[in-house]
C-alpha cells in the first residue's frame, strides 16, 4: 500500500482534478513545486473559461465535483498547469523532458492572472513595473508569478517537496498523432455542389487543416484532416523503457524528492502513448514507484 496517494487516469487534464482531490483530503496545504515528467510541457496559455476557475462555496459542498467537471469540460491535455497555479496547487514548474527530445534547457519567470480575480478571463505575462504594480493588482488581484524550468532528469534539484506528475509518453511516444486524426461530417447535396467555391478560398492554404469531399451511396460527406507534419515516433524496446523507469526512480531517491501526491497519465486515448506500451509502462512503473513513497 502506498503511503501517499497515487492516481492514474487516461488523459492529462484530469491531473488538475486529482491535485485538487489530494489537497482537499489533506495530503498538502499550500502550493507545491510541480515535477512534470513528460514529453510535452503542457503549459499552453488558456484565455477564457465558461465558468469560474474558482470554487466559491465556503462550506466546500461540491468542491470535488466542481473541479472534476472543470477538468473534463474546461481544460485540455496541454493547458492544465497554469490554472493549477492560479488555484494555489502549484508554485513553480520543473518540466523534465526525456533524453530523446532535442530540447534546450531553459529557465524563465512568468506571471498570470484573471480579470478582476473572477477566474474567467485569463491574462499571461503582463508587463509590470513598480509604477504599474498598484494599478495591476486592482484589475488582477489574483496575480501570481512562477518559475518555469525545462531540463533533463539529472538536473532535478535536491530536497524538493513536490507534486510528482508522470506522463507515459515520456517513455514511449507518437508525437505526430494529428497526422492520423480525421473527422467526417455529413453535408447536404447543395453544400457538396458548392465544394469548388469553398476550396477556392485563398486563406485555406494557410490553415492547419484540409478538406476532402466525398459522395457515398447518394449521401455527401466532408472529411476534415489536420495538415500532416513530420511523422515523429519514439517507440523503444521494453528493455530501454525498464531502464528509463529505473533511472527515474533512482534519481528521485538520490535527489531526495518528497512527493505529496503522484499522478500518472496514460495518454493512450489521445494516441500519444500506444495502448500496448501503456499497459507495460503502467505495470513497471507501479512496481518501481513504491521505492520512493
Amino acid at each position: 500500500m502506498y503511503k501517499i496517494p497515487l492516481y492514474a487516469f487516461d488523459e492529462h487534464n484530469d491531473a488538475f482534478y486529482f491535485w485538487h482531490k489530494a489537497k482537499f483530503e489533506g495530503y498538502f496545504n499550500g502550493p507545491l513545486d510541480l515535477l512534470h515528467i513528460d514529453a510535452h510541457d503542457d503549459i499552453d496559455p488558456v484565455t477564457s473559461f465558461k465558468k469560474s476557475l474558482y470554487f466559491t462555496n465556503d462550506k466546500q459542498d461540491g468542491y470535488l465535483a466542481y473541479y472534476q467537471d472543470f477538468a473534463k469540460n474546461e481544460l485540455k491535455i496541454n493547458n492544465f498547469i497554469r490554472p493549477a497555479i492560479l488555484t494555489d496547487l502549484i508554485k513553480n514548474v520543473y518540466f523534465i523532458y526525456p533524453k530523446w527530445r532535442k530540447f534546450k534547457e531553459k529557465k524563465r519567470k512568468f506571471n498570470l492572472a484573471s480579470v478582476f480575480g473572477e477566474g474567467k478571463v485569463l491574462k499571461h505575462n503582463l508587463r509590470i513595473n513598480e509604477k504599474t504594480l498598484p494599478k495591476v493588482y486592482k484589475v488582477f488581484p489574483d496575480l501570481k508569478w512562477f518559475e518555469f524550468s525545462m531540463q533533463k532528469i539529472h538536473k532535478i534539484p535536491e530536497n524538493l517537496n513536490v507534486i510528482l506528475d508522470i506522463d507515459f509518453d515520456y517513455f514511449a511516444c507518437i508525437d505526430s498523432i494529428l497526422n492520423h486524426i480525421m473527422y467526417e461530417l455529413e453535408i447536404t447535396e447543395k453544400q457538396y455542389g458548392q465544394r469548388d467555391i469553398f476550396l477556392a478560398n485563398r486563406t485555406l492554404p494557410f490553415s492547419a487543416v484540409g478538406f476532402i469531399f466525398k459522395k457515398k451511396e447518394n449521401r455527401y460527406y466532408c472529411q476534415v484532416t489536420h495538415r500532416k507534419g513530420e511523422d515523429i515516433s519514439y517507440l523503444p524496446p521494453k528493455e530501454e523503457i525498464v531502464a528509463e523507469i529505473d533511472n527515474l526512480v533512482e534519481t528521485l531517491k538520490i535527489r531526495k524528492i518528497k512527493p505529496a501526491v503522484i499522478t500518472i497519465s496514460r495518454s493512450c486515448y489521445s494516441g500519444y502513448c500506444p495502448k500496448d506500451y501503456g499497459i507495460f509502462i503502467e505495470d513497471e512503473l507501479r512496481k518501481k514507484i513504491g521505492a520512493i513513497i
